[in-house]
């Protein structure tokens, strides 16, 4: 009996350490890794963060969030969608800049050499991204995140969220 419980309360310890993969896992937790800042990216320039994140789970997402980007600023509507609101492209719009469309260019390196495209597809404090792939990046390792607008940003805070979904 004293073994069980012995056996029971390791594995419950190793379970609820915050960075315990099969916490996350288990419990949905998001991995959540801060990339970078920075204070200003050019338009049509391409900034390059170094990283070593982890892809731990099924579904990754880029969260960037920069001047302009606030809930009550930041709007977006489905371009090109069929009646199933499938396909097409997400236009985002800020106040901050209303004469123009805000897009990026999001390129994932991962640590053989093997480029990932990401897309925008939704809003939360700032634009998310998702790959563009269908195949799962799950336990690759990231080398570094390229991004690139068509407009000049100010405060750019590049966040890698993996989680795993429903």
């Amino acid at each position: 009996m004293k073994r069980v419980f012995l056996a029971v309360l390791i594995m419950t310890s190793n379970l609820t350490g915050c960075d315990n993969h099969l916490f996350t896992q288990f419990f949905r937790n998001p991995h959540i890794v801060e990339i970078g800042k920075i204070a200003t990216l050019k338009a049509e320039q391409w900034h390059e963060f170094k990283t070593h994140a982890k892809a731990l789970n099924r579904i990754q997402m880029l969260q960037i969030v920069f001047d302009g980007s606030e809930p009550d600023k930041l709007d977006f509507f489905t371009r090109g969608s069929d009646e199933n609101f499938q396909g097409g492209e997400d236009v985002f719009i800020s106040s901050d800049f209303p004469e123009h469309e805000i897009k990026f260019e999001v390129r994932v390196m991962d640590s053989n050499d093997i480029e990932y495209k990401f897309i925008a597809r939704g809003q939360s404090s700032g634009v998310l991204f998702y790959n563009v792939d269908a195949e799962s990046l799950m336990g690759i390792e990231l080398k570094s995140i390229k991004i690139k607008s068509n407009l000049t940003h100010q405060n750019i805070h590049v966040t890698w969220v993996s989680y795993t979904g429903k």
